[in-house]
């Protein structure tokens, strides 16, 4: 009972994301698909963190506090907390994309790719900013969690650890996708307040901004900027994004992309005409 204590309540800030994930994976997924992906999620983490502990594959040579053993539940040589991390690492990134791609007024983008695409970046981002603060954890609530066998170009961070995660992020992403490949493009009344998956990308900065303002907080400057640099171009992309494709935007008609300018000078339109259309609705 120690251990499961210390497992759920000194890891706190992952019991309160897992909760998260199932409150939102519930609502979408269906407890069904949420325990399908839960299981497999975990499944994935477990053996890819006692890889890469053992051989280094797939992010390289590293170790976790020993010192941990005994205070809370371990699979393998991992502490427990740290699988059960990618049931709403990988979930989290996977509904923040369809919400980027496909803007606050629709559930779904035109094309599937867009969605993981965005989602891909979205988690491996994450990864960016959370491993090289949690190396710190010694400093704040963490506590010495792993330290890597040699230095890293990304604040200590090999740059094999910042592919393997790619390669499981990737992992996570397809199944989550293949279990939603039905799902349909519906309509959003309300714009992005309503939308199904806007708790889920405002948890995802929870969950990464609040590591970037921690940096700060424990004097490590850099990786806290770092953070903020990424997300600030994001944020501006996305939000001239989401303006093209929003139902106040219109689109040229044929009036303008049908024109052709004669001998005299003079635009002519073309003959024939339709009115302007909302861009980026149709399917």
């Amino acid at each position: 009972m120690h251990q499961v204590a210390g497992t759920l309540f000194h890891r706190w800030y992952v019991t309160l994301f897992g909760l998260a994930f199932l409150f939102f994976s519930v609502r979408q997924l269906g407890w069904r698909k949420t325990l399908v992906y839960g299981v497999a999620a975990f499944g994935v983490g477990a053996l890819a963190e006692n890889g890469s502990v053992h051989t280094g594959f797939p992010y390289t040579t590293y170790a976790f506090n020993p010192a941990l053993r005994g205070k809370e539940l371990w699979i393998g040589d991992v502490p427990l907390f740290v699988p059960l991390s990618y049931t709403f690492m990988g979930y989290f990134a996977f509904a923040a994309g369809r919400l980027l791609a496909s803007g606050p007024w629709r559930t779904r983008a035109r094309y599937w790719w867009q969605e993981f695409l965005m989602a891909w970046i979205l988690a491996v981002w994450g990864l960016w900013v959370v491993d090289p603060v949690s190396r710190l954890g010694d400093q704040f609530y963490l506590g010495p969690v792993f330290h890597y066998r040699g230095p890293g170009f990304w604040f200590g961070l090999p740059l094999g650890s910042q592919a393997g995660f790619a390669l499981t992020a990737f992992v996570l992403l397809a199944m989550l996708f293949l279990l939603t490949r039905h799902d349909p493009d519906r309509v959003v009344e309300g714009g992005l307040l309503r939308h199904p998956h806007c708790g889920a990308l405002v948890t995802w900065h929870a969950q990464v901004f609040h590591m970037a303002v921690i940096a700060f907080v424990v004097g490590a400057d850099a990786i806290g900027g770092s953070a903020f640099l990424m997300w600030v171009p994001a944020a501006a992309v996305t939000a001239v994004y989401w303006a093209s494709i929003s139902p106040r935007a219109r689109r040229p008609g044929p009036s303008v992309l049908g024109a052709s300018v004669e001998g005299d000078g003079q635009v002519h339109e073309a003959a024939h005409q339709d009115g302007p259309q909302p861009l980026g609705l149709a399917r």
